[in-house]
């Protein structure tokens, strides 16, 4: 019996494809978020993997249409506009310096109490406990950002951002 590969394009490559492309979707926005980051970034990067992989597939599939589109200036253009807008925001947000870890910090400032975290974040404590009170946020100077994160339904991130947002310039 031979596997008609179009019908298997149709059926099978199709669906795979939005269904990754809509998980990596959502997972990405919850990543920027900060909103349950340990809960998605482990099937964004995996299900971004394989949706690059069926993405690989489906330009090789239609190299020479794809060409064509290349002809076109507009074409041409965009896609050119795109890549270096792409390379030029990797390269301003991106980081290769080593122990350069975000994540770290922001861990190592969460599980912090606000009374050390908050002159970090350029407030004294008083100031902190008012960002929090004005935000609806109930908290004490030993409080750990955490702690006052899960009772506000937030993480200790989200509070470390309400603060630093705060701060003198």
């Amino acid at each position: 019996m031979a596997i008609n590969v179009q019908v298997v394009t149709r059926d099978v490559v199709t669906p795979v494809t939005l269904v990754t492309f809509f998980v990596s979707t959502v997972t990405g926005i919850m990543l920027l978020g900060h909103w349950n980051a340990g809960l998605v970034r482990f099937s964004h990067e995996w299900l971004s993997v394989a949706f690059s992989a069926i993405a690989a597939w489906h330009l090789a599939k239609n190299w020479r249409a794809f060409t064509g589109y290349l002809k076109r200036n507009a074409a041409r253009a965009a896609f050119t506009a795109s890549l270096v807008a792409s390379v030029v925001f990797t390269g301003m947000t991106g980081s290769t310096g080593a122990g350069a870890n975000a994540g770290a910090v922001f861990r190592a400032l969460s599980e912090s109490s606000l009374e050390t975290a908050a002159p970090a974040l350029g407030l004294g404590v008083e100031k902190a406990l008012g960002v929090l009170k004005a935000a609806g946020i109930d908290a004490a100077p030993g409080d750990s950002l955490d702690a006052i994160g899960q009772r506000s339904g937030r993480n200790g991130a989200a509070v470390a951002s309400l603060l630093a947002s705060q701060r003198p310039r």
